[in-house]
């Protein structure tokens, strides 16, 4: 116990004073900034919080959510890490996470793409989607009508996430296990070559030419002391989802686009110097929210357009004002000039000039006295339609269509097996009865020949399934008999034939240079955890690391013997112990130390399979759960109360009350007012935050 430590990192000084100065900005109708130096000081700041905010009971305590601090926990056990993320604070404990405008890849059930923000995503995965209730009863869960928020977590679990198979290159799909918020940290945005850009902190680990490196190391960058970029001394190729650009990729750079339009270039113009199509131009900037210059349609001089003919007399305005004076109408143009009526209609349209119209009830109708198909057949009619038929049909032997008479017996015993095929691979459960694989495409195979035993050409018992490879391989190898002799129901499958993938649909990952890396500032920032057995996930395009993994070399210290046992794993000390549903029960020494000797067994399992080759997110599937975790949390005052109210509760396990009286201690010595009214009114009740 004696091992568990919290230190601040960070943390917003004179807390209470912001506090109070956010509080005093709801009912002041002056600046509070301007009369900053006449605030109270610190501790009457925090005496001013207390009587008119929390001891009144106002209901309204935003205020509380200003001042920030930061923790460096270390020690705790992992499941108590894992308690305290699904809580209002935020959890990092390697610091390598992702800006919340990353796009997440996941794949449709059709194939196509979804993207999602990562910030989004941690929104649905905690709070859940939002729901409207129009109706006047309350929901199942007793949701009052209006507007609420609905767990969603089993439908993202099943969202398939693309991934990259580290051994063969190619991209398949896995599914999410969680979606975390790591806290405010300094976030740098690197831009590739092809202008995909990717924004996360310096040790988050990025898929490399060379393998997994943290982005720092990758890019070997170099730091001033405000965190600024100095240099990149290393160059870096980072792998990246589907194929290569098309041309030199500049038309992805939002900003490369923007300086070409302004410089007045056409959209053909920025084609041919990103060395790609027209239509790529306008995708992107259109994606980038760009408005391109119009496209100059004038000729030049001595330009003629492809189509232009001498003849087209129809494009001559006063050609065209001339017939119209003299009252001919569009088809009479039509005729004249050689073209369409469409070509006229275009051209007359043009020049702002009006069609003749010809008078209502003086044209003659195109058909008027043209007789044709009817489908209200007179009956006379329906007469001559049917000694037409019997006179001018050719029938039988004359007919187009004859193939020598009626079928034969073979014909129709192939077209009932044909019909009773499904009821046959339903009886024998969809398996092929010679090699016992289940699916595919299937034949009802008789297992008694027609040629052999005509008899039973309609007997349905004598119908098996085969597929299609082994029933074609025993008629080509005549072992009709031998198969007749020897079958013997095969009742559970041997392999299920998997659904055939198109090859085209698989994409292997390619690698990009990156350009250039610059510092964004300070941002809050999000991981995500993906199921085995890929550890990545595509972010913008690019192959990030999953965040959340263990350190494996401490553990291979405690099997070489290097670490103590206990610095690695927690195990509660000897003694007495109640659960939460009044469960008594002893924790002896013999216990305690069993427990200890499979944690170094365990160690020393971990440490040979990674001498197997195995990676180490997979092997540490063997280590028992509980090893000593240190994290980076982040939180504001009103969170923090929060995490106390929760964890530092009479029933609460020794680790959280342990974790609440450490944290306690800090929370009194950066607001020292606001801590002991803190202690005094809710400390240890089990009340919900304000």
């Amino acid at each position: 116990m004696d091992k568990f430590r919290i230190e601040v990192i960070k943390a917003t000084p004179n807390p209470q004073q912001v506090i109070w100065l956010a509080m005093h900005q709801d009912y002041a109708e002056d600046f509070v900034w301007d009369k900053r130096d006449r605030a109270p000081d610190e501790t009457q700041a925090g005496e001013n919080v207390i009587k008119f905010l929390l001891a009144g009971e106002r209901g309204h305590y935003g205020p509380l959510e200003h001042p920030q601090i930061t923790f460096n926990v270390g020690f705790f056990p992992h499941s108590m890490m894992q308690q305290i993320r699904t809580h209002r604070v935020g959890i990092s404990f390697d610091v390598q996470c992702l800006a919340g405008d990353t796009e997440v890849t996941f794949v449709k059930a059709s194939g196509s793409l979804k993207k999602v923000k990562i910030s989004e995503l941690y929104d649905l995965w905690t709070n859940g989607e939002k729901a409207v209730r129009e109706r006047k009863i309350r929901g199942r869960n007793n949701e009052s009508p209006g507007t609420y928020r609905r767990d969603c977590k089993k439908r993202l679990e099943k969202m398939s996430l693309r991934v990259l198979n580290e051994e063969t290159g190619q991209f398949e799909m896995s599914h999410l296990q969680d979606v975390v918020c790591s806290g405010i940290q300094p976030v740098y945005r690197l831009t590739l070559e092809d202008g995909k850009t990717l924004d996360c902190t310096t040790n988050h680990k990025l898929l490399t030419s060379e393998g997994w490196q943290r982005m720092g190391e990758a890019v070997d960058l170099v730091l001033d002391s405000s965190r600024q970029v100095v240099d990149t001394r290393k160059d870096c190729w980072l792998l990246c989802n589907g194929n290569t650009v098309a041309g030199n990729g500049l038309y992805r750079d939002k900003i490369w686009l923007k300086e070409q339009i302004e410089q007045g270039k056409s959209p053909q113009e920025m084609a041919e110097i990103s060395q790609c199509s027209l239509t790529t131009i306008r995708e992107w900037s259109k994606r980038h929210g760009l408005k391109l210059n119009s496209k100059d349609t004038k000729f030049k001089q001595g330009e003629k357009p492809w189509n232009y003919s001498e003849s087209a007399i129809y494009r001559d305005q006063f050609w065209l004002q001339e017939k119209l004076d003299q009252g001919l109408h569009v088809n009479e143009m039509a005729d004249l000039a050689g073209c369409s009526i469409e070509a006229i209609k275009k051209w007359v349209y043009y020049y702002g000039l009006s069609l003749n119209k010809r008078l209502t009830g003086c044209r003659i109708p195109w058909n008027k006295g043209k007789t044709g198909y009817c489908l209200n057949l007179s009956e006379e009619s329906r007469q001559i339609r049917r000694q037409n038929s019997r006179r001018f049909t050719k029938r039988g032997s004359e007919s187009n269509f004859w193939k020598g008479g009626t079928s034969d017996e073979r014909e129709l015993i192939g077209a009932w097996t044909r019909q009773v095929a499904p009821q046959v691979h339903e009886k024998f459960d969809y398996i092929c009865q010679r090699c016992g694989s289940r699916g595919g495409v299937l034949h009802a195979h008789h297992l008694v020949p027609v040629f052999a035993d005509e008899s039973l050409a309609y007997d349905f018992d004598n119908l098996v399934s085969l597929c299609k490879d082994c029933h074609e391989y025993i008629h080509h190898h005549h072992l009709e008999a031998d198969l007749a002799n020897e079958f013997q129901p095969i009742l559970e499958p041997s392999n299920w034939n998997s659904k055939p993938k198109s090859p085209g649909r698989k994409l292997k990952a390619h690698p990009v240079k990156v350009a250039k890396v610059e510092y964004l500032g300070l941002q809050t920032t999000y991981d995500l955890e993906v199921a085995e057995p890929w550890h990545n996930f595509v972010a913008n395009g690019i192959v990030v690391h999953n965040s959340f993994r263990y350190t494996g070399k401490r553990i291979l210290d405690v099997a070489e013997g290097k670490r103590d046992a206990e610095e690695v794993f927690y195990l509660r000390p000897v003694g007495e112990y109640t659960n939460r549903q009044g469960k008594r029960y002893f924790y002896s020494e013999e216990q305690r130390q069993a427990d200890l000797e499979w944690c170094i067994e365990a160690s020393k399992r971990y440490q040979k399979r990674i001498d197997e080759g195995l990676a180490e997110e997979h092997a540490r599937g063997i280590i028992p759960f509980d090893t000593r975790q240190h994290f980076v949390m982040s939180c504001n005052a009103r969170s923090l109360m929060h995490l106390l109210d929760l964890r530092w509760k009479k029933d609460a396990q020794l680790e959280a009350q342990k974790f609440s009286e450490l944290l306690f201690g800090h929370f009194q010595a950066w607001t020292p007012q606001l801590a002991e009214w803190y202690l005094e009114t809710r400390a240890k009740k089990a009340k919900l935050s304000p």
